[in-house]
C-alpha cells in the first residue's frame, strides 16, 4: 500500500544516526557528481559503434576519433558560436549551421554538389541530443565531399601526427 500523506510518514519512528545520515549524504553527492560528469557525453566506442554503422573503414577511424575528441571532446550537446557570423559548430562532430544543418532544402543523398550545396537534411538540434546516428551520417557524408579538412580541429591537430601511436584514439577494443 502507498502512502498518502506525510502525516502518515510522520508516524513511522526511524532513528537516524549521525553517521548513517552522512553515509546518506555522500552517496547522493557521489551519483549527483557522476551524473553531472558524464551528462552528455559519448564514450570513444560509442562513436566509432556510430561509424562503423555508416560503413567508416578502421583505416579512418583514428582520423575520426581524433576529430571527435579535438572539436567536441566527444560531448554530443557542444556549441561553438563562430565569431565574425560564421555560424555554429553543432553537436559531436560540430556540424556548422551555415553549412551542414537547417538549410531550407536539405540533402539526404550522396552527390557532392548537392551537399555542398543545400547541406544536410538534418535540424542542427538534431545533431545536440545524444543519438548520434544523424550526425555520424551528415558527418560522413561531408568528409567524402571534402574530406577531414572541412574540419579545423582535424587540420591543426590531426593531419599528419602518428595517431596509431596515441592510445586516446585506440578503437581495438569497440
Amino acid at each position: 500500500m502507498f502512502v498518502k500523506s506525510l502525516s502518515e510518514c510522520s508516524s513511522v519512528n526511524v532513528k537516524k544516526t549521525p553517521a548513517a545520515s552522512m553515509t546518506s549524504f555522500l552517496i547522493l553527492v557521489v551519483m549527483a557528481t557522476l551524473n553531472l560528469a558524464l551528462a552528455g557525453y559519448k564514450t570513444r566506442c560509442d562513436v566509432v559503434r556510430a561509424l562503423r554503422a555508416q560503413g567508416v573503414p578502421d583505416g579512418d577511424m583514428r582520423d575520426w576519433l581524433c576529430l571527435v575528441d579535438n572539436e567536441s571532446k566527444f560531448k554530443y550537446d557542444a556549441t561553438y558560436i563562430n565569431p565574425n557570423n560564421r555560424g555554429t559548430d553543432n553537436g559531436i562532430f560540430q556540424m556548422n549551421s551555415r553549412y551542414h544543418c537547417d538549410r531550407p532544402s536539405g540533402y539526404s543523398g550522396t552527390k557532392c554538389w548537392k551537399l555542398n550545396t543545400d547541406g544536410c537534411q538534418d535540424t542542427c538540434s538534431s545533431f545536440l541530443d545524444s543519438d548520434i546516428s544523424n550526425d555520424a551520417n551528415c558527418a560522413v557524408r561531408v568528409k567524402t565531399c571534402g574530406g577531414f579538412n572541412k574540419w579545423a580541429a582535424w587540420r591543426d591537430k590531426c593531419k599528419g601526427k602518428n595517431l596509431a601511436g596515441n592510445s586516446a584514439y585506440n578503437y581495438s577494443d569497440c
